[in-house]
């Protein structure tokens, strides 16, 4: 007879309150050793409380739980003391967050940081030598390609890939029975996001430890999940292998977690919807390839609206008061059009320069070479009245819309800020102005009275978007706007933008790491690598036919 394998973690009927009010309604889970589970869902579907709640991080004030156990290798946590989380966490438990960024220490190096978690749990506690010496082969255990320089560095000198190898050393550094990773690829590149994923299978696999891996993202889970538990409003409502959850989704929610991310074998009209999926009303229009290159050859018929001629732009550097300058090439002889009612879009790795150019479309930076032509006429760099108009005709959306919105004031506020600056509107024309805005981007008027942290993400970006239309331009720069959203919010983020296309005439250059939602959304295609473009052509061919090899490697990620 086999024996039973005991779980590491087990999660029985776990109810939650935050503020009196029920997030985690009655959920079930258990993680077997060396296996991985993956918790997928919507933000606000309590994903992160659930892995709070384990780590014993649940605010003290606000959150409690009402009924319910939980138990790591059958030790029940519910009625755990201060000190004995702080000796759990980090130890026994480790945590990866999703901002690395936030979750470093700013004014620490990142060797001390690890450090301070070996000086915590670590017994008998180690010298300084062996202790830099452990930190080194941790650093190079998560392949960070120079270990000392890591260790020496402060966080804001390292890319975000290198950030959150950093924070997976940390939460590995004491081989913890259960590592919980919330997130941990969301901010990053499709192809860095792939390198982590497979540096967590190895080591996983590696250490025989349980991993409750937390995501947004079905497709990302895929790649490394034993398990997965699908999550919406504080209940599991789907519970499933693998191989079993993707070849035969139960519940209408799964399915619509499935569908939500642009397909790659078509190219449909408008995108599904969660809220499609839930009732059932939803009917896929494919767009065909001879409307399409109907479609092209009218637009292409017409002058460009925006000119790039040989751009280029360099970033001047100093180490310190006696150093000498440095220059750091950022943009390289770009050359491109824009042309009325078309979607370009833009793609490469993080640090490649697509921001760059971002800002500069925008006058946000000048180039040091070359020419930005306007409907046929440049734009000189000395002409103020030149920038302010292109400062209203080309708009630019973020990717962080809680970063872009000013925290102290509503809706209105914002939007009534930007109308009585730079129109001539009067009071009632701007109030008129506003609902109007509003009602394009899918919002009530209810709205408007809201300040930034009342909204969900999704919500968000539809006020940056509501702004950015305001002053009436005729090109849109999205600047990785629907990176830092749920799959299902940026299904409606980007069926909103291919309507305002439409309706109001708009061309959009979409700047994206995530060739998937580029290809969906463009009509042509640019490549950038170390700030130069090394591959142009029309979107479906450059999927079908990558002649580079950034290409190659970007389709392979999101494959």
């Amino acid at each position: 007879m086999v024996k039973p394998v005991s779980p590491v973690l087990e999660i029985s009927n776990l109810h939650i309150e935050i503020d009196q009010r029920s997030v985690i309604k009655g959920i079930d889970l258990t993680i077997l050793p060396n296996e991985i589970v993956a918790l997928v869902g919507e933000s606000g579907s309590g994903k992160s409380v659930t892995a709070h709640s384990i780590m014993g991080l649940l605010p003290k004030n606000t959150a409690r739980i009402s009924t319910g156990t939980l138990k790591l290798n059958g030790e029940r946590l519910n009625d755990f003391t201060a000190k004995a989380w702080q000796s759990l966490r980090g130890n026994r438990c480790g945590m990866v967050f999703q901002e690395p960024q936030s979750s470093l220490n700013p004014s620490m190096k990142c060797g001390t940081q690890v450090a301070e978690i070996g000086n915590q749990h670590l017994h008998p506690r180690l010298d300084n030598a062996t202790m830099k010496q452990r930190i080194l082969n941790a650093f190079q255990e998560v392949q960070l390609a120079d270990p000392i320089h890591v260790y020496n560095a402060y966080p804001h000198q390292l890319s975000g890939g290198q950030k959150q190898r950093v924070m997976m050393a940390m939460a590995l550094f004491c081989a913890p029975q259960l590592l919980i990773a919330d997130e941990p690829t969301t901010a990053l590149d499709v192809v860095v996001q792939k390198e982590i994923i497979g540096l967590l299978k190895k080591q996983q696999q590696k250490k025989g430890m349980s991993v409750l891996f937390i995501s947004h993202d079905l497709n990302v889970v895929r790649q490394l999940a034993d398990k997965i538990a699908v999550m919406k409003a504080g209940k599991i409502v789907e519970f499933a292998t693998k191989e079993q959850l993707f070849r035969h989704p139960q519940h209408p929610y799964t399915k619509g977690l499935l569908n939500a991310r642009p397909p790659l074998d078509k190219r449909l009209v408008q995108l599904p919807t969660l809220q499609h999926f839930l009732e059932g009303s939803f009917q896929p229009k494919v767009e065909t390839t001879a409307a399409r290159k109907q479609r092209q050859a009218s637009m292409y018929d017409s002058p460009p609206v925006l000119e790039i001629k040989g751009v280029a732009k360099n970033y001047t550097n100093s180490a310190g008061l006696w150093s000498k300058k440095t220059e750091k090439k950022a943009l390289t002889d770009i050359h491109f059009n824009l042309y009325p009612g078309e979607t370009l879009g833009v793609v490469g790795a993080s640090g490649c320069g697509k921001s760059t150019l971002a800002k500069m479309l925008v006058q946000l930076l000048q180039p040091n070479e070359g020419k930005i032509l306007w409907k046929g006429k440049p734009i000189e760099t000395n002409n103020s009245s030149q920038k302010a108009l292109l400062r209203k005709k080309i708009q630019l959306i973020f990717q962080d819309p809680l970063a872009a919105l000013h925290p102290q004031k509503t809706v209105a506020q914002m939007l009534d800020e930007v109308l009585r600056v730079h129109t001539s509107k009067d009071k009632k024309q701007r109030t008129s102005t506003i609902q109007a805005l509003l009602a394009q981007v899918d919002l009530a008027e209810g709205f408007a009275v809201r300040y930034a942290h009342q909204l969900s993400g999704g919500q968000r970006q539809r006020v940056v978007i509501a702004r950015a239309l305001a002053l009436e331009p005729e090109v849109l720069i999205c600047d990785e706007s629907v990176a830092a959203l749920d799959i299902s919010v940026q299904a409606q983020v980007l069926n909103l933008l291919n309507t305002l296309k439409t309706t109001l005439g708009l061309s959009l250059l979409f700047i994206s790491h995530d060739l998937s939602v580029v290809k969906h959304m463009a009509d042509r295609i640019l490549v950038m690598n170390q700030g130069k473009i090394v591959e142009e052509n029309e979107a479906d061919q450059l999927y079908a036919q990558p002649q580079t090899k950034v290409a190659k490697t970007l389709i392979e990620a999101i494959l």
